[in-house]
């Protein structure tokens, strides 16, 4: 079959095809077959092919004047309401479209049409469920994949440009292209590539695509525009300066352009360029913030800070979400060392948050939440003299997340000052040592780099000598000193047990192996340290050797409790990629390795990537009992999107898009190979 016969509308030869239906129409004016397909072609040629808003018009015409004589036609119901899609005029699409529902709602035209309203709609969401429906009954249209592509794009962009959602967008464009668009929808596909390899750190491929753009006359412009945006991100200003200069010839008073510009000369500081580059742009649009947070950066880099503050409230005062200007203005305040007013701002963001209502294009509630983060961000810059302010500011709001939020940056403040100063006396744990310091360690010991913590360890017979002589009065006889001397053995090895206690709560690599030398080099009493550290690094096999040796002391019940309170939580399973094991067979349809692109493993079972798509396309006849949890990583219900039950496994959301992602970031890569190669 050809790539044109898997369409779902009509693209060779658009023009001969049109003008010979309405030929065929105007000799038969009362066959609604005829206008249907004539409107289809239309509505082909102003969705697919440039024709825009007034041939989706003329569609129109010829569909509704076909649903008069057949008013149940499900396909003219379908294009009637493409037709007012491509007329930006998704409410009126919508009653043709639960007309068509209500006769067959599986068809991929039919699913197509709905995310394209639900798009229109703002409603991207929804647009992605109708459109993987449409992928699923029509997987060779390449219209499908381009519509699901853009859908994905859209939510990416409404939801912060969340990874798997732009990897989704890469996938489904490269479908399309795959499946070979139409000429004048190739362009906008490699375009829109290109932007989803810039938002996945694929700079070079992101650039080959738009190397490739600049083929086509009317998209060079935006090739030079997307290129500088890439070199900036790669910070080659130079590069980026002339790309975005090509785009400025087109269209010399675009001001968000301008302000890019004006950022580049910036960062290679030259202000006054920068600032100059500015004025050009805030002339083209007087409230462009971009343009007003760069002058505010030029100008607080060439030491004008009084004008660089008002450049920077005038941007906020347009923009009040615009993050990077509140930013750069809390960040003035605190190197110019007017913690007053630090500490006013935050004490006003938080008061002014229970007052706003939530909701709106820009929450003001989250806005509000944000810049909260921006000044606590700073506070822990100047250090626990903020304690006070932060504590403080919690009574101004009844909001217990802000509270919380609030309460752990206090904490964390403290915490870091007093592991500071716990650190800082490690460096002399031979003279300072003891258990004081080592529960000041202990209490602090994610905030003191594990260096510290491990220098802290070594104590030698010398050190301990002179503790006994320098922190002891004078010891009268040989009994006295030895006396002395045993006092310091106990403190020292009290240190050096909390010390390992601490260094247990890192659970890095290194410190797991620390622990396990002590605990099969040190005495009895230090190894049951170490074991207990290892505990806390989540070791089974030390929770083991503590249980043996607590029920030798008649301690068992003790230590039991106390191993509950410290054992961290069991890992969730972790399903992985099973790679060159040819005898893993998949345990819901029995695939083997080579029968498949890949088996996903955890816990007991495997999964082949055939049996997710499967269960992706079959997700509303296959769900799983309440009481079910997932066979590759144990998430129930309340933990997982959607749990789904085919052939005796149970299998969630998570772990299918973990083997879709798998499936599509493999399509992916040899596309984008062979591509480098064209």
């Amino acid at each position: 079959m050809s790539r044109a016969a898997q369409s779902l509308f009509p693209h060779q030869k658009l023009d001969w095809t049109i003008s010979r239906l309405q030929e065929r129409v105007d000799s038969t004016p009362d066959d609604p077959a005829a206008r249907i397909e004539l409107a289809g072609a239309m509505v082909s040629r102003g969705l697919y092919h440039g024709g825009g808003e007034r041939i989706c018009n003329d569609a129109l015409a010829h569909v509704r004047r076909a649903l008069t004589d057949d008013p149940a036609n499900v396909h003219a119901l379908i294009v009637a309401a493409l037709a007012l899609c491509g007329m930006d005029r998704p409410r009126a699409a919508a009653r043709y479209l639960d007309q068509a529902v209500r006769v067959d709602g599986e068809i991929p035209l039919l699913r197509l049409a709905m995310g394209k309203m639900e798009g229109l709609r703002g409603e991207h969401g929804q647009a992605v469920r109708q459109l993987e429906t449409a992928c699923r009954l029509a997987p060779d249209a390449w219209e499908t994949h381009l519509e699901l592509g853009r859908a994905l794009m859209s939510l990416a962009r409404q939801e912060g440009h969340p990874p798997r959602l732009v990897e989704r967008a890469q996938y489904h464009l490269v479908q399309t292209l795959q499946r070979e668009p139409s000429t004048e929808r190739t362009p906008e596909v490699i375009r829109d590539l290109g932007i989803v390899c810039m938002q996945t750190g694929r700079h070079r491929e992101a650039e080959r695509f738009f190397g490739r753009l600049k083929q086509h006359e009317r998209y060079r412009a935006s090739a030079h525009l997307h290129l500088g945006e890439v070199s900036f991100q790669l910070g080659k200003y130079n590069n980026a300066i002339q790309h975005l200069r090509q785009y400025l010839r087109k269209h010399p008073d675009n001001a968000d352009v301008l302000a890019k510009v004006a950022l580049c000369w910036f960062h290679l500081e030259e202000y006054g360029r920068a600032r100059e580059t500015c004025h050009q742009a805030l002339m083209a649009d007087p409230d462009n913030v971009e343009a007003r947070y760069a002058l505010g950066c030029a100008l607080m880099e060439e030491g004008i800070p009084n004008e660089a503050m008002k450049v920077f409230r005038e941007a906020l005062k347009e923009r009040p979400d615009h993050m990077a200007s509140y930013a750069e203005m809390v960040r003035a305040r605190r190197l110019s060392g007017d913690t007053r007013w630090i500490q006013q701002a935050l004490q006003a963001e938080v008061a002014n948050h229970d007052r706003l209502a939530p909701g709106g294009t820009a929450d003001p509630k989250a806005v509000t939440r944000e810049r909260v983060h921006v000044v606590l961000d700073e506070i822990r810059q100047v250090g626990d003299e903020m304690v006070p302010a932060v504590l403080g500011a919690i009574a101004h709001t009844q909001d217990e997340g802000l509270r919380f939020l609030l309460w752990e940056a206090a904490t964390e403040l403290a915490v870091g000052t007093v592991a500071n100063v716990a650190s800082g006396r490690l460096q002399r744990s031979n003279e300072l040592y003891g258990p004081g310091l080592g529960g000041l360690a202990l209490a602090t010991a994610t905030a003191i780099p594990e260096p510290n913590l491990v220098s802290g360890l070594r104590l030698e017979e010398a050190d301990l000598k002179r503790a006994a002589v320098d922190r002891h009065p004078p010891a009268h006889d040989v009994q006295a000193h030895r006396e002395n001397l045993k006092t310091e053995r106990d403190r020292a090895r009290a240190h050096q047990a909390l010390l390992l206690l601490s260094i247990g709560q890192r659970r890095t690599p290194s410190s797991v192996e620390l622990l396990r030398r002590w605990a099969d080099a040190a005495d009895p009493e230090l190894a049951t340290a170490a074991w207990a550290a290892l505990v806390m690094s989540g070791d089974p096999e030390a929770a083991g050797r503590l249980q043996v040796r607590a029920e030798q002391q008649g301690e068992g019940a003790l230590v039991q409790r106390l191993l509950d309170a410290v054992t961290p939580p069991a890992e969730p399973l972790s399903p992985r990629k099973v790679s060159g094991d040819s005898e893993t067979n998949c345990t819901t349809c029995g695939r083997s390795h080579g029968d498949v692109t890949h088996l996903i493993a955890g816990g007991n079972v495997v999964v082949c990537d055939r049996c997710v798509v499967h269960i992706t396309s079959h997700r509303a006849t296959l769900g799983a009992p309440d009481d079910a949890g997932c066979g590759l990583c144990g998430r129930t219900h309340f933990e997982s999107a959607g749990l789904y039950h085919y052939n005796g496994v149970n299998v969630c959301n998570s772990c299918i898009q973990l083997s879709l992602g798998l499936l599509e970031r493999e399509e992916i890569e040899r596309f984008l190979q062979q591509w480098g190669t064209r």
